[in-house]
């Protein structure tokens, strides 16, 4: 996520999905002969839209010209592209906090219920399912897991997931320039 505020602290572009790195990913050859799920989430993540260049751009373009940056939001359109939200999502943020703050006090199992409650009341939120996937599903001495396959405390996995909701061109959310 990202949001822009000026020297005198205004938002001038509230929360949105973005980056300014193109994934390694996405240029990286698919070899024959790999299994059929990591085949397939490869294939899934060559999909994602790419719009680094052109957000790392409109921050250049803001960093030179300041509130005459076409990029630059007046505050009444911050307010207008702000996102509303509904009380299920406020509660499955709350969800996902109580569950963060278990499993670093008293454990993964104890996080679970949380995090499904979570998932539940916000299941387009795949910040919530990545983290709780990955903890499932990373080998122990591993640094994580980025294929967040199918497992037995959790519904939904990352591939099953991606192509249910459309595949991995709909996977991102592509930011307004």
């Amino acid at each position: 996520m990202a949001i822009w505020i000026d020297e005198d602290a205004n938002i001038v572009r509230p929360a949105e999905a973005a980056t300014i790195e193109r994934s390694p990913l996405r240029d990286m050859d698919i070899p024959d002969g790999l299994p059929e799920r990591l085949d397939k989430a490869l294939r899934e993540v060559k999909k994602i839209p790419d719009c680094a260049e052109d957000y790392r751009a409109a921050i250049i373009d803001w960093v030179h010209n300041g509130s005459r940056s076409r990029f630059a939001l007046s505050p009444q359109e911050v307010v207008e592209r702000s996102q509303p939200r509904p009380d299920a999502h406020a509660r499955a943020a709350a969800c996902f906090e109580i569950g963060q703050h278990l499993l670093h006090t008293v454990g993964h199992d104890a996080a679970v219920p949380w995090w499904r409650q979570a998932h539940e009341l916000f299941p387009e939120n795949w910040t919530y399912k990545r983290q709780a996937w990955t903890l499932v599903t990373t080998q122990a001495g591993a640094e994580n897991d980025l294929i967040q396959g199918p497992n037995d405390v959790y519904a939904g996995n990352w591939l099953d997931d991606v192509i249910a909701a459309g595949g991995g061109g709909a996977y991102a959310v592509v930011p307004t320039l």
